[in-house]
């Protein structure tokens, strides 16, 4: 009985690596994606930077864009490792982190301004700083 535990317990090393796989792809997918290069662009034109990894809006300084998008990807593997040697329970927990940030826990901010002009064209500084009066806090 216990080879088979074993390799049930190693088994479950596959899916819950996959997950971690498929949750940092989505996430380079994300902040890749046109519309997430806009919004970047617009709101840098009104001194802020949308924070992935605190999903807010932050004064903008040079560089800190790709040391939160790579602490945020830091975050992914370290989870999934964790998760990793939890085997089959660290995947459905890792199936539930994957489906709560990328459906659940959207925050209204997030919803409001991936919605908005900010994302869809090239906004002047007046424009942009008018959206983001009416973005919910």
């Amino acid at each position: 009985m216990a080879p088979e535990l074993a390799a049930a317990y190693v088994i479950g090393w596959i899916p819950s690596a996959g997950v971690t796989g498929l949750q940092i792809w989505l996430h380079r997918k994300k902040v890749q994606h046109p519309t997430y290069r806009k919004l970047q662009q617009n709101l840098r034109k009104a001194g802020l930077l949308w924070r992935e990894s605190r999903s807010d809006l932050e004064p903008f300084q040079e560089g800190k864009e790709e040391l939160d998008l790579k602490a945020y990807e830091k975050n992914l593997l370290l989870m999934g490792s964790f998760f990793l040697f939890l085997s089959w329970l660290g995947f459905f927990f890792n199936l539930l982190v994957l489906i709560s940030v990328h459906s659940l826990a959207v925050s209204r901010k997030e919803r409001f301004l991936s919605s908005s002009a900010l994302t869809e064209q090239d906004l002047l500084v007046e424009q942009v700083q008018e959206i983001l009066k009416e973005s919910p806090t």
